[in-house]
């Protein structure tokens, strides 16, 4: 039986008594009780032959469209942020290797940057204006005496942080600005910051410790975030230049000549190896992350999810990691309805689950197939301006194993 699926089929038991609205059982379903309801979709997702389950529970449809028929999944333990309902999935094919979109039943709200709901509409149309920052800063005060004479030359830099100040100027509305308001707007673009998780906030950072940059997280007001580790915050947080807009031209044109020459300064190189490990456990951890969170499962221990992670791209890709942590988040899922658990106990579970499947897979000298990237998780900018940019090899990234990514012939 699909390990994702046994968890769909228990959650089912749930949705009759949630108060939705607008929820209602399909008309083509609606002669069969809660129990037949929980048998057909339990022998559906076991891959049962579809013609004889049609023929048995008296159903009329197309056979490749029965799926369709399901209730949605009730993720119980997560809830909207705008208006504290439960949030819904629709079901998906037994067959298919892709995620769906979360979705509240109550206010429209969808799990992504792409949400058309009346909240996160207006909160764009908000942001986009510039009220909020207006009403809460008076840019110019905040802003006066804070661009210094600098010179920051490209050798002063870490591999890192060049590579995280050409993926900054590429996002939306940063290029040109004094001051930077981070804030929704980064992840409705199509090509986000960072992969989501930390990596994003500690790039921030970095460029702070070179002096590129500051963040007045000490004058936010009690009803403001602090920088978002995503760049991905409710309300908008400004963020200052230390370099005047010239000096920051001048500074990524000599960043860029030195990639275009193949001139990189002598630490850079030495420094390639962390960079690319680096960016690939932030990629596999946003993944394990949103692979958890699909199926209701808490934050796992950080420390045992870390070293696991790091465990898995030892000898795989990221794309063949993809495969392995599926595979954890499914036996996850399944663990948690069999043994009738706490949510936090599957989630430690989950890692358990990726560390044997990965153990298993080298001492079986298995040949792991790779995903591809999620349409949810869309290559981060830093991946773009680090590999194709900087070493010129596309996805490589994504698709080769760290140690079959080459340096760059000096």
């Amino acid at each position: 039986m699909s390990d994702n699926y046994v968890l769909q089929a228990y959650i089912w038991r749930f949705c009759l008594r949630c108060p939705m609205p607008n929820f209602s059982i399909h008309p083509k379903l609606a002669h069969l009780s809660d129990s037949q309801m929980d048998n057909l979709m339990t022998r559906y997702y076991a891959g049962e032959t579809i013609v004889d389950l049609l023929g048995e529970f008296k159903i009329d449809c197309n056979p490749h469209h029965l799926f369709k028929l399901f209730p949605p999944i009730i993720h119980s333990f997560l809830v909207c942020p705008h208006c504290d309902a439960a949030m819904m999935s629709p079901r998906i094919s037994r067959s298919a290797h892709y995620e769906t979109t979360m979705r509240c039943f109550q206010c429209r709200h969808e799990d992504t940057s792409r949400c058309k709901c009346d909240h996160c509409r207006n909160r764009r149309t908000t942001l986009d204006s510039g009220k909020v920052l207006r009403n809460v800063f008076d840019i110019k005060n905040a802003s006066s005496g804070q661009t210094e004479k600098l010179s920051i030359q490209p050798d002063n830099l870490t591999l890192e942080q060049a590579v995280a100040l050409l993926s900054l100027l590429r996002c939306p509305g940063v290029a040109y600005a004094d001051v930077i308001a981070v804030s929704a707007a980064f992840s409705m673009a199509t090509v986000p910051f960072a992969p989501k998780g930390n990596y994003g906030h500690t790039l921030i950072q970095k460029l702070g410790q070179a002096k590129l940059l500051s963040v007045l997280n000490s004058a936010a007001p009690d009803n403001f975030s602090v920088f978002g580790n995503e760049l991905r915050i409710e309300t908008p947080f400004p963020i200052f230049w230390n370099i005047s807009r010239t000096s920051r031209t001048n500074l990524i044109h000599g960043i860029e000549q030195r990639v275009a020459q193949g001139e990189w300064p002598r630490h850079w190189p030495e420094q390639l190896p962390d960079l690319v490990r680096v960016l690939a456990f932030a990629e596999i951890k946003e993944f394990y992350d949103y692979c958890a969170k699909q199926r209701g499962l808490p934050a796992s221990a950080p420390r045992s999810t870390s070293m696991m992670l790091n465990n898995l791209i030892q000898d795989y890709s990221v794309a063949q990691c993809y495969r392995m942590i599926y595979a954890g988040a499914k036996a996850a899922a399944d663990f948690l309805v069999r043994a009738s658990c706490a949510p936090q106990h599957a989630a430690n579970y989950m890692i358990g689950a990726c560390q044997r499947w990965v153990d298993r897979a080298r001492a079986e000298n298995w040949e792991v197939t790779p995903f591809h990237r999620h349409h949810e998780l869309p290559r981060s900018m830093i991946s773009h301006v680090l590999y194709d940019d900087f070493l010129k090899r596309g996805d490589d990234g994504f698709n080769l194993a760290l140690d079959k990514i080459a340096r760059p012939k000096m």
